[in-house]
């Protein structure tokens, strides 16, 4: 078994965690409300689902609801590893939950905490704390929480484990874990194309006048195709931090969470939508992207086009 560079760990993770404090400066900056009660629109999105409250309705909420119907069941103390800047923990306590946020990031705590002390609901607010910490180093405990949550997060992460190890024994007896997970080398080159037909025919950020003419030629097309798998794969340019994509396999996901849990339900999402909705533009676009989003449903429930997400609830053995 190859050793641990603890120095070398240490300083990947300083990067991780400078990544993701220059994301939220950013996005906080450009008027960014990680409360899903009080979304906004930011025009500096200009392809992203966080662009308009209308398009995080079509698309996101249907995962942050998953998460929530399932915790509510397990009832008690959750705690969601690696949360950012505290949306679906805030969403979590206002459900009534006894709720633990940790992240690597010390300015997504900082925006977390601001807006838990700012949220205006109070009736039914459970607990709610955030810890700013690494999850691998993080103390579990023993039958200490009811429901584990990894939203988005579990990819940023090389091998874990030794992680889910001290997971099982974290949990409660008939404990969950909750995994809503990009899995984005499950992304093809054909769902590439598709991605690239709707990026160029509707109505997005580019005018048509300057995309179609860039586009009307096999190169400029095949090489329109290209950057789009490499920005739905987060490739080069695209990366989001240097430990993105660490983990990106279906299959490795499925197998770790076997090893601890039994799985009671595995769902699948997003052929394309990702890196689409967020771009429409238009009088028509909220229409546009619930076609959309019913389109890609049905080629992945179809077997059309593969799956880039996964969804997984599991309970302790």
């Amino acid at each position: 078994m190859a050793k641990i560079n603890i120095t070398e760990n240490r300083g990947l993770l300083k990067i991780e965690q400078k990544a993701f404090d220059d994301q939220i400066k950013k996005r906080i900056k450009h008027g960014f409300i990680p409360d899903l009660r009080r979304l906004r629109k930011i025009p500096w999105f200009y392809n992203n689902v966080w662009r308009d409250p209308e398009y995080v309705k079509i698309h996101w909420m249907p995962k942050v609801n998953f998460v929530i119907e399932i915790a509510k069941k397990g009832g008690g103390k959750v705690v969601e590893l690696g949360c950012g800047s505290g949306y679906l923990c805030l969403e979590l306590a206002r459900n009534g939950l006894d709720v633990l946020g940790i992240d690597l990031s010390p300015k997504s705590i900082e925006v977390a905490k601001k807006y838990h002390s700012h949220n205006f609901i109070k009736k039914g607010l459970g607990k709610l704390s955030y810890k700013c910490c690494d999850i691998n180093t993080f103390n579990f405990g023993t039958n200490k929480f009811d429901t584990v949550v990894f939203f988005r997060t579990l990819h940023h992460m090389k091998d874990s484990h030794l992680l889910f190890r001290k997971i099982y024994r974290g949990l409660k007896k008939n404990g969950s874990i909750i995994i809503c997970e990009p899995i984005r080398e499950s992304f093809t080159k054909e769902s590439a194309e598709m991605a690239a037909i709707f990026r160029a025919l509707l109505p997005t950020w580019i005018p048509y006048k300057e995309k179609l003419k860039k586009l009307c030629n096999e190169k400029t097309w095949d090489e329109y195709v290209a950057s789009i798998y490499r920005e739905y794969t987060y490739k080069n340019e695209f990366k989001q931090s240097h430990m993105d994509n660490k983990s990106a396999s279906r299959d490795a996901i499925i197998k770790m969470v076997n090893k601890y849990f039994e799985i009671k339900t595995i769902s699948y999402s997003d052929a394309f939508i990702d890196k689409l909705i967020g771009g429409v533009r238009g009088k028509d676009r909220y229409i546009l992207a619930r076609f959309l989003k019913f389109l890609d449903c049905l080629m992945v429930n179809r077997n059309l086009l593969h799956p880039t997400e996964i969804s997984i609830y599991a309970k302790k053995r």
